[in-house]
C-alpha cells in the first residue's frame, strides 16, 4: 500500500523528513518497503511555452520547436508529437535530467537538427501507463517552474505492507493516528460535512435479510449526476498511490476509502429493479462481476440484489450491469459493515480479489461508516453536480465489535516483554483510543473498534512492545520450565542413509488420485475451501504424491528414481478425524548405470524389498513379507503386507501398469510404505564378544509343489519355519537355489536352504548338526508337505 506524504500531514502535522517518518513506522511494526520521491524524479523537468512550431525539413512526423523555459534563451526541441501547437504550454526535460522511465536528456542530432530537449507526455512523467501525445499544461502555468512542484507532485511516496491483522491501517488516517500517538501529536478532526437532504430526491428502499453479516448498511441516492474524468490533483493523488483512475464517480470512492479506509460502491439506480436487499445467495445463483467472469455462487455466499438480480458480491465486487459509466445521472451510494470472516470465505471460495475485499476481510471501523458515506456524498456533489437525497440507514454500528475487554497481568506482560513498562506507555496507547486502567499489577484494556485484531493478553503485550520499540527489548531468552527432552524420530534420516532422496509433497490432493490407492468408503476428509481441484482432499495414501515426484524428475532426463518421504496420512473415522504418521518409499527406473564392470540394472520388487528390511534392521526389528493381491494399486502377484510380529504395519509392491501410465511413468515402479505409529520398540543392539569356536554350514534342498510355496509367501514363510526349527545353535539362515524345470516334476519346485550352527562355549559335533538337520526337515515336511531331495 502506498500513502502520499502531504495525505498524512492533512491528518497529522508531522516535522520529521519523510525517512524519519519510515523509521517511525517501522519501530511501530508497519513494514516499509521503501520511499519513492516523485517530485524528485522530475527534477530538471520545467514549464515551457511553444514560441513556433515549423515542419522538420528531412521527416514528417517530426516538427521544430522553439520552446521558452525561463532560461536566457529559447530552446531548439525537436518533437515527435502532433498534439501541440504554438502557444502551448509543455513539461520540457532539459539536458542532464533523469526521468523516472531512466532515460537522460542529452544534446543531440534527430535527423540532421540539434535537439537541446525534450517536451515530456504523461507517460514519460510517470503519471499514466500510456499516452496520446504530450501533457498539455494549462494556460496560466508559469514559464520556467518545476513541473514537479507545478503539478503537485508528491514529496515522498511510503510504500507500506501491511500485516494482515492491521486492516485499520490499510489507509492513511490509520497510519497517521500511530504517529501521532507515538509523537504525541493532535491527530485532526474529520470535517463534519453538513448535507441537507433533497426531499425530491426519494430515500432508496433497501432490507437486511441476514444481520449476521451485514449488521450495518446505508444507502443513499444521488440523482443529476454528471460523471466525467476527476479532478487532476485526485488523479494525481491516486496514481502516487498505486490506484488506476476510472472515472470521477469510482475514483471519489477509492480516494475516500484511502484516505479513511472505507471501502464503498456507487451502483447506476436506473439499471436497478426496485429495491435492494442484503441477504445471503442461493446455490448456483448467477453473477456477472465487473471483472468480466460470469460466477455461479455458492450458497450462503453474502450479496447485494434488487427485486431481480444479485448486483453486488458484498464487500468484494460489483456487477458489471449496475456498474457507473460515463452515460450514468443517477446513482445508488453504498456504504457498509460486512463481516470479515464472511468476506473472506466468499473471496476465497470465488479465487476473487479486491481493494474492497482485502479492507473488509481484516474489519473496517464501523464508525467509519456514514464518516465515508457523507464525504464522498459532499465530494461527488461538489465535483459532479446532483442532489442527494435522505439517507436509508439499516442497522447500527453501536455494538460492532464494541465492548471488548482485555484483563492483563503487568509483571506477565513484563516477564514476556523482557522489559518493564512504564506508565507513561499507557499515554501513547490511550492516544490510540484504548481505554487503559491500571490497579497494582491488574491491567484493564478496553479495546477500541476498529482494532479486530485485539482479544486475549498476548495482542496487549505487542501493543506496548510496539510503542516502547522492539529494538529496545533485549536479546535475552526468558527463563522457562524445563520439559523432558523429545525424543528426535530419525525415520527418515535412516531411509535416506539407505540411499534414499527425501521428498516433501502436499498433503492435499485430488479425488481421482485417492481413488487409485483407496476405496471411496466416505473416510476421505475434503476440504470446504480447496486451492484447485488436484487439492480438494487430505490424502490417505503418501504414494500419489511420490509418484508425482517421479514423474517430474523423469521428465527431466533422471534415469532412476529413488524417494522416501516422511508425512501424514488423514481420514474420517466413527470418532473423528485421524491421522497417520507414516514412512514411505518408491524405486523407479535404474539402479546401476553401465559401467565397465557391468550393464545397467532396473529396480526390482526384492531392490526395495531389500531396502525396507535394512531399515527394520536399523531399528532392530524384523519384518515378514505376506504375499497379498488384494492391495489396491498394487500389481497382484508382487505385492505383499508387511508384518512386525503379529501386527500388519505396512504394505509393498508393484504399482499398476495402468495407474503408472496415468503418471507418464513406462519402467516399473515399486513403492512401500510403513504405518510408524504401529511399531513397538525394537531389540536393542548389544555387544557380543567374537566367538572363539567354529561354525557349521549345512545345505539342506527341498521338493515342494509350487502353489505352496507361492502361497505360502515364498523365501519369508521358509525362512521362519527353519528359524523356529533350529533352534539356539542356528546364527544364519537363507535360500541359495530356486530350481524348476529339467529333472523337477510338473508343477514341483526345488528350493535349497543353507544354515549355519554355531555354539560361542564349545566346538559342535556332527550329532548337534543332525539333530538340527532332522529338525529342519520335520518342519519342512509339516509345514509344505516338503521332501528332502537325494
Amino acid at each position: 500500500m502506498k500513502i502520499p506524504f502531504s495525505w498524512l500531514k492533512k491528518h497529522v502535522e508531522l516535522t520529521k523528513s519523510p525517512a524519519e517518518i519510515a523509521d517511525d513506522l517501522v519501530r511501530l511494526g508497519h513494514e516499509v518497503e521503501g520511499v519513492e520521491e516523485p517530485r524528485a524524479a522530475v527534477k530538471g523537468v520545467l514549464v515551457g511555452h511553444i514560441l513556433c512550431k515549423e515542419p522538420h525539413p528531412d521527416a514528417d512526423k517530426l516538427s521544430l520547436l522553439k520552446v521558452d523555459v525561463g532560461q536566457d534563451a529559447p530552446l531548439a526541441i525537436v518533437c515527435g508529437a502532433s498534439n501541440m501547437d504554438a502557444g502551448d504550454k509543455v513539461p520540457v526535460a532539459t539536458i542532464g535530467t533523469c526521468l523516472p522511465n531512466g532515460l537522460t536528456i542529452k544534446k543531440g542530432a534527430i535527423r540532421g537538427q540539434t535537439s537541446f530537449g525534450m517536451c515530456c507526455s504523461e507517460t514519460e512523467l510517470g503519471l499514466a501507463d500510456e499516452s496520446a501525445g504530450l501533457l498539455i499544461l494549462p494556460e496560466d502555468a508559469p514559464v520556467g517552474c518545476e513541473v514537479g512542484e507545478y503539478l503537485g507532485f508528491e514529496e515522498a511516496v511510503i510504500d507500506l505492507s501491511i500485516t494482515p491483522n492491521r486492516g485499520d491501517c490499510m489507509n492513511a488516517r490509520g497510519i497517521a493516528r500511530d504517529l501521532a500517538a507515538d509523537g504525541d501529536l493532535k491527530l485532526a478532526e474529520i470535517d463534519d460535512v453538513a448535507l441537507a437532504p433533497d426531499g425530491a430526491v426519494s430515500a432508496p428502499s433497501i432490507s437486511i435479510d441476514n444481520e449476521t453479516d451485514c449488521p450495518l448498511y446505508l444507502g443513499r441516492r444521488i440523482e443529476g449526476v454528471t460523471v466525467q474524468d476527476s479532478p487532476s490533483w485526485m488523479q494525481a493523488g491516486l496514481i502516487m498511490a498505486g490506484m488506476r483512475p476510472v472515472n470521477g464517480i469510482v475514483d471519489v470512492l477509492n480516494y475516500v476509502m484511502l484516505f479513511f479506509g472505507q471501502p464503498m460502491h456507487a451502483f447506476d439506480a436506473d439499471k436497478l429493479n426496485g429495491s435492494v436487499s442484503i441477504r445471503s445467495a442461493m446455490k448456483d445463483e448467477p453473477f456477472a462481476a465487473l471483472d468480466g467472469r460470469s460466477l455461479k455462487l455458492h450458497a450462503g455466499d453474502l450479496v447485494v440484489s434488487d427485486a431481480s438480480d444479485v448486483i453486488a458480491l458484498a464487500g468484494i465486487m460489483g456487477s458489471e450491469p449496475s456498474g457507473v459509466t460515463e452515460t450514468t445521472t443517477n446513482i445508488l451510494l453504498e456504504s457498509a459493515f460486512f463481516r470479515p470472516a464472511r468476506v473472506s470465505e466468499t473471496r476465497r471460495s470465488h479465487a476473487m480479489v479486491s481493494e474492497a475485499s482485502m479492507r473488509f476481510e481484516r474489519g473496517v471501523d464501523p464508525q467509519m461508516v456514514a464518516t465515508a458515506m457523507q464525504q464522498a456524498t459532499a465530494m461527488i456533489t461538489d465535483l459532479f453536480g446532483g442532489k442527494a437525497g435522505e439517507l436509508t440507514v439499516c442497522g447500527s454500528s453501536d455494538n460492532i465489535n464494541a465492548g471488548k475487554t482485555v484483563h492483563c497481568s503487568v509483571a506477565k506482560l513484563e516477564t514476556r516483554l523482557g522489559v518493564e513498562i512504564p506508565e507513561s506507555v499507557d499515554d501513547v496507547l490511550r492516544r490510540m483510543d484504548f481505554g487503559i486502567a491500571r490497579s497494582g499489577d491488574k491491567l484493564e484494556v478496553q479495546v477500541p473498534q476498529f482494532r479486530h485484531d485485539i482479544s486475549i493478553p498476548e495482542d496487549i503485550s505487542e501493543e506496548y512492545a510496539r510503542v516502547i520499540g522492539f529494538d529496545a527489548i533485549p536479546e535475552v531468552l526468558p527463563a522457562l520450565a524445563t520439559t523432558a527432552p523429545a525424543r528426535k524420530d530419525t525415520s527418515i534420516h535412516e531411509a535416506v542413509a539407505g540411499g534414499f532422496l527425501q521428498v516433501v509433497t502436499y498433503a492435499f490432493i485430488s479425488r481421482e488420485e485417492q481413488r487409485l490407492f483407496v476405496d471411496n468408503d466416505g473416510a476421505d476428509i475434503e476440504l470446504e475451501n480447496p486451492i484447485s481441484d488436484a487439492m480438494s482432499v487430505m490424502r490417505r495414501s503418501p504414494w500419489p504424491g511420490l509418484l508425482n515426484a517421479a514423474k517430474y524428475n523423469l521428465n527431466r532426463q533422471q534415469a532412476g528414481v529413488a524417494l522416501a518421504e516422511q508425512g501424514r496420512t488423514y481420514m474420517r473415522t466413527a470418532k473423528g478425524n485421524s491421522e497417520r504418521n507414516v514412512l514411505a518409499w518408491l524405486m523407479t527406473g535404474e539402479v546401476e548405470s553401465d559401467a565397465w564392470y557391468g550393464s545397467a540394472r532396473s529396480a526390482t520388487f526384492f531392490d526395495l524389498k531389500g531396502a525396507v528390511e535394512s531399515w527394520l534392521a536399523g531399528r532392530g526389528l524384523t519384518g515378514r513379507f505376506i504375499a497379498d493381491d488384494s492391495i489396491q494399486g498394487l500389481q497382484a502377484g508382487q505385492s505383499a503386507k508387511i508384518l512386525i510380529g503379529r501386527n500388519e504395519a505396512g504394505r509393498i509392491g508393484r504399482v499398476d501398469g495402468d495407474i503408472a501410465e496415468k503418471f507418464d511413468i513406462d519402467a516399473p515402479v515399486f513403492v512401500a510404505d510403513i504405518d510408524l505409529d504401529a511399531l513397538h520398540a525394537g531389540k536393542q543392539a548389544k555387544f557380543m564378544a567374537l566367538p572363539e569356536f567354529p561354525g557349521v554350514e549345512r545345505d539342506l534342498v527341498f521338493l515342494m509343489d509350487r502353489k505352496a510355496f507361492v502361497h505360502g509367501s515364498g523365501n519369508d514363510a521358509i525362512l521362519q519355519q527353519v528359524r523356529k526349527a533350529g533352534g539356539k545353535l542356528l546364527t544364519d539362515v537363507s535360500i541359495f537355489d530356486l530350481y524348476e524345470g529339467k529333472g523337477v516334476p510338473e508343477g514341483m519346485i526345488s528350493v535349497g536352504v543353507r544354515f549355519t550352527l554355531q555354539d560361542p562355549s564349545r566346538t559342535l559335533t556332527q550329532q548337534d548338526s543332525d539333530a538340527t538337520s532332522k529338525a529342519i526337515i520335520n518342519a519342512m515336511q509339516k509345514m509344505f508337505s516338503a521332501a528332502l531331495r537325494g
